[in-house]
């Protein structure tokens, strides 16, 4: 199956999708991927959602809501929720919202009183509307708030906590003594598995007890155990309390087995681990002085100037160490090292200590030193060396910062292939499934000819018009049969019709949609005919109009040639579908029916009634079952009679050899008067069969078979 996780998705891994959906294919949409600015892939919700509908057909969707984190800040909560609904409206999906204890109905007073139980018991209303209104089959399963002990994620919670924890101060809003239902994501995932192997179409709210009863107290002193000398504050809310429910354990064979105090030491040793790798205090240190390069550039060459000057006084005297000129050095190391800038800089600097030793060491004056050029060859020296060498520093680093670039941009530009490589190839993967799976596929067209591989039309009726329903996504789908040369008569529409739709037709009224006759044909009303449907699909047969398909209204996104060849490939499988049950019917006519009547006998008379039985269960017809009542003439003569008491859509049925039965279609119990009427014109009196006898009789016909015996 195809499955969307969605919302609050930072307790979801590969592990919790494995547990909950095994051999499902799974979809995790987190909600900051769903940012409302412009530098979003998808700007909203809606569109998001838009992009996941083309690529994808969920079967079913799970919506973790952003209320299981504690003290949670999120906003938007509610809108996704509805985006969701919306987006599902209208379609066979199977939706489990997992809300957090702030909405639970026992801690109505508690949260009623905060933001978040207001919105909590909103999202459950919205749940209800939808469930009621749309006919998305909903649940609500709420459940303690979560926590997350799998490695290869970081809890929205607890993560927050530890770092708090390790400043020295942490804080929790619920009071000391407030409750805290606290359950581990990885159970959540196996409740999960278990609710969608035994789910149904019910809406209802499924209640998850809180099994160790926690207070905020004691998730404090469990944070002080282990941060020794943390100091924990605790607010003054009063927490959500969770009803008990033992639905869990009663329906599911699910409880709560793991305890957050007993798991918290092991995760904060985790969170300390991962902590530890991620900060390397050298690595800190080269990080700050790479943020501030420009003072400690200034600082290293005013330092190795003081030091560079201090290394000339102490040698200046020495003989071996005399022949180094060591402010020529200081200028070749800071040019090198910082580029053009402060190597002019670093020979200003030594022309300075240069000038000074000259002045005090020397006995020079400024005259001396100014008039004599002689003595302007060391300066001169010092700003040659430091430009050559710092343009070649910069020259050197243009260079590296170039190829950086250009590595950078082919990583890059290997990243966005690499990316490229697997979008096709997962691409690829959801258009494999959609042409098998999705509702107007070609396995969905081969699954079709499957439910239509049946020998009674009555089924195909009702199959047909179940699939056309669903395939077209229209509930306005009427089936006709035509008797008698010159009437349409009503066999089969959908639930939502089925009480409004005509029971019977004049071929004179439908003489549009017929044409000219002599094969089958699609008929669209383009010209907005009243009385006629939008489609229509004619099946002949013998050169004659025999069944009719009809679409009786259609959205403006549907009277396109997509839609029109769909509804003509789909007519088309019915027609093969009840060409052959009609052969078939025809071949069989003499063993279903008693000898020389169209009278049936009991087992085949059973298909009917089950047949009809199916219509009724799926508001896709009507029928009335009428026993004759014995009377002063032998059954045998009524079996004989009784062909032309009844209309060519009505079938008659003779049980245990001696009971006589009526089918009557698409009839209903205000019609009875009517038929009773005629019936007695014929001199047969009849009695109506209730729901309870019916099944019974189909018992009773499926345990005997056609032992019916012989004919009076």
């Amino acid at each position: 199956m195809e499955v969307l996780v969605v919302g609050n998705t930072a307790y979801v891994d590969d592990d919790f999708c494995a547990k909950a959906f095994p051999g499902d294919h799974v979809k995790v949409v987190a909600a900051q991927e769903a940012r409302r600015d412009e530098s979003s892939p998808h700007a909203s919700w809606k569109e998001l959602l838009q992009h996941l509908e083309q690529a994808y057909e969920f079967d079913r969707v799970v919506y973790l809501s952003n209320y299981l984190t504690p003290h949670t800040d999120t906003v938007g909560d509610f809108e996704l929720l509805r985006s969701v609904f919306r987006t599902c409206a209208g379609r066979r999906v199977q939706l489990l919202y997992v809300a957090g204890p702030a909405g639970a109905e026992g801690a109505a007073d508690a949260a009623g009183r905060t933001g978040k139980g207001i919105i909590a018991h909103a999202a459950n209303d919205l749940c209800r509307y939808y469930a009621a209104r749309e006919g998305v089959q909903t649940k609500i399963l709420r459940v303690p708030f979560l926590y997350t002990a799998s490695a290869a994620l970081e809890d929205p919670f607890l993560v927050p906590m530890f770092d708090a924890c390790s400043t020295g101060s942490a804080a929790l809003q619920g009071a000391q003594d407030a409750a805290f239902p606290l359950l581990c994501a990885e159970e959540l995932s196996v409740l999960v598995r278990r609710i969608f192997d035994s789910w149904d179409g019910n809406f209802e709210t499924l209640d998850v007890a809180d099994t160790f009863h926690h207070t905020v107290g004691e998730v404090g002193e469990a944070l002080q155990s282990l941060f020794p000398g943390v100091s924990v504050a605790y607010g003054d809310s009063a927490g959500y309390a969770l009803p008990a429910s033992d639905v869990a354990r009663v329906r599911y064979g699910w409880f709560q087995r793991y305890d957050l105090l007993r798991d918290l030491s092991t995760i904060q040793a985790r969170w300390d681990a991962g902590r530890a790798k991620k900060v390397n205090p050298l690595r800190a240190a080269i990080d700050r002085i790479q943020m501030r390069t420009l003072p400690v550039k200034c600082l290293e060459t005013a330092a190795a100037w003081v030091l560079f000057e201090v290394l000339e006084r102490l040698f200046s005297q020495s003989t071996q160490l005399n022949v180094l000129d060591y402010r020529l050095f200081y200028v070749v190391l800071i040019g090198t090292l910082y580029g053009l800038d402060f190597g002019l800089v670093a020979a200003l600097l030594a022309s300075v200590g240069l000038a000074a030793s000259y002045f005090t060491q020397y006995g020079y004056t400024f005259q001396g030193l100014f008039y004599e050029p002689s003595n302007w060859l060391p300066f001169i020296a010092y700003f040659v060396v430091g430009a050559v060498c710092g343009y070649v520093q910069l020259r050197n680093s243009e260079a590296i910062r170039a190829e950086r670039d250009q590595n950078e941009l082919v990583r890059n530009r290997n990243t966005f292939l690499t990316q490229l490589y697997h979008d096709a190839i997962e691409d690829k993967r959801a258009y494999r499934r959609q042409i098998v799976g999705r509702h107007d596929s070609f396995g969905k067209i081969f699954a079709v000819t499957q439910e239509l591989d049946v020998f009674n039309p009555r089924d195909i009726y009702r199959k047909c018009c179940e699939l056309l329903g669903e395939i077209l996504e229209n509930d306005s789908v009427t089936i006709y049969h035509v008797s008698g040369g010159a009437f349409a008569r009503l066999v089969a529409a959908s639930p939502a019709i089925a009480e409004d739709a005509a029971r019977s037709l004049t071929l004179e009224q439908l003489a549009p949609l017929l044409g000219d006759g002599g094969r089958s044909s699609l008929w669209v009303n383009r010209e907005l005919m009243p009385g006629l449907p939008m489609f229509g699909y004619t099946i002949e047969r013998d050169g004659a109009p025999a069944v009719l398909i009809f679409v009786r209204r259609a959205a403006e996104n549907q009277m396109t040639l997509y839609y029109q060849n769909l509804f003509r490939i789909l007519c088309g499988l019915v027609e093969s579908a009840l060409g052959r049950a009609f052969d078939y019917e025809a071949v069989a006519q003499d063993k279903r029916c008693v000898d020389g009547t169209c009278v049936l006998k009991q087992a085949a008379f059973g298909q009917e009634l089950a047949a009809e039985q199916a219509l009724a269960d799926g508001k896709m017809g009507s029928f009335l079952l009428l026993r004759v009542v014995p009377g002063m003439e032998p059954v045998g003569e009524l079996v004989g009679a009784i062909g032309s008491a009844i209309r060519e859509s009505d079938a008659a049925g003779l049980v245990d050899g001696d009971v006589l039965y009526l089918l009557m279609r698409q009839a209903k119990a205000c019609d009875l008067p009517i038929i009773r009427e005629r019936l007695s014109a014929k001199q047969i009196a009849v009695e109506p069969v209730d729901g309870e006898e019916i099944v019974a009789l189909l018992q009773h016909i499926a345990d005997t078979g056609d032992g019916e015996g012989g004919v009076a």
